[in-house]
């Protein structure tokens, strides 16, 4: 799934967009999607004063809104009447879901809020989130509280991560693997597309029940509930036996304790993998890692190589580091057979 980044514009419409007025454009676009404007519009055209009333737009600023989106190649106009254009119906509703419209968009808001205070952020190192004493739940504790943002949440990263799951099954070769437990798998789009892939494995999404609720419906669409399992439980604690491929995919920082249990769980000559977009060997890359930190986390990532060096001060050996899709780092290691004595 590609982004709809500046590049997609038309040349005409990125010559009036300059760094300060693209804050606004932004902006703008996110308010569209929040409010759904383009879904609204998809596969039908509508009047100025039908769209203000569907959406609940304010007559002073409606026009001036519709327009600027005309003016940015976004909407088409003729005689008051408004329409998608083809770049809009393609990345903002065949590559798009209705999570993402209602979750990321969501996560874009609370950005420009962060944003509006880098500059002390910047200066007192502190976060956005201390500045301004919010005080906001963790993932586990939000996913449990609020049903809708869980959905949102998981089925947004679904959809988000197919591209990233079909190259994860193209990377490893699990022909001799019999059983994969996918830590923190979420939506369950890893598990299901390696056991489309290997006929003969099974899989397991290891999460919290309200998010393995939402997995099992993926799973049972999918038509694979006899070959990919949920499990609810906490992945900080002991990581269940009988599996000899551990993953980690996307979950934030992965501490040397969870890859530790993650080694006493597997058996001799088992696989762990590692999936996510670490920073490069000299940490300037990905940019939506590193500007990250100003906006979602205080947590900082990692490099490639320093998470390769944690693998191995575990025990795994056999590491490899690969950048296979995109900024996609997939890691993996193997453990090493019980010394015996005698």
């Amino acid at each position: 799934m590609n982004e709809p980044t500046l590049d997609k514009f038309p040349p005409k419409v990125l010559a009036k967009i300059g760094v300060e007025r693209a804050f606004i454009v932004s902006r703008l676009i996110v308010a569209a999607e929040r409010l759904q404007l383009f879904r609204l519009l998809q596969n039908k055209r509508m009047k100025a004063e039908a769209l203000g009333r569907a959406l609940k737009i304010h007559r002073l600023y409606l026009d001036v809104f519709l327009n600027s989106l005309v003016s940015l190649g976004l909407l088409r106009k003729a005689n008051d009447i408004y329409w998608n254009t083809a770049l809009t119906q393609k990345y903002f509703i065949d590559e798009r879901s209705i999570y993402w419209t209602r979750q990321y968009s969501k996560e874009c808001v609370q950005s420009y809020a962060a944003l509006n205070l880098l500059e002390k952020t910047l200066t007192s190192g502190r976060s956005y989130k201390s500045i301004k004493r919010l005080h906001t739940l963790n993932y586990t504790e939000a996913m449990k509280r609020d049903r809708h943002r869980a959905e949102d949440f998981t089925q947004m990263l679904f959809h988000l991560h197919r591209e990233d799951a079909e190259a994860l099954t193209n990377y490893l070769d699990l022909s001799e693997r019999r059983a994969v437990l996918d830590a923190g798998g979420g939506s369950g789009v890893m598990a299901i597309a390696l056991a489309k892939k290997n006929p003969h494995l099974r899989t397991c999404i290891l999460d919290i029940a309200p998010v393995c609720r939402i997995a099992a419906e993926n799973v049972r669409r999918a038509r694979m509930s006899t070959r990919v399992a949920t499990l609810p439980g906490d992945i900080r604690k002991q990581l269940p036996a009988g599996y000899d491929v551990i993953m980690f995919c996307d979950i934030g920082p992965i501490s040397k304790r969870l890859l530790e249990n993650a080694y006493k769980s597997l058996p001799a000559k088992g696989l762990i993998v590692l999936v996510d977009r670490y920073l490069s060997k000299d940490g300037t890359q990905p940019l939506d890692r590193l500007i990250g930190q100003f906006v979602a986390s205080s947590v900082r990532p990692t490099t490639w190589a320093d998470m390769v060096k944690v693998v191995k001060s575990c025990g795994f050996r056999s590491v490899k580091a690969r950048n296979e899709h995109g900024d996609l780092w997939f890691i993996t290691g193997i453990k090493v057979r019980p010394r015996t004595t005698g």
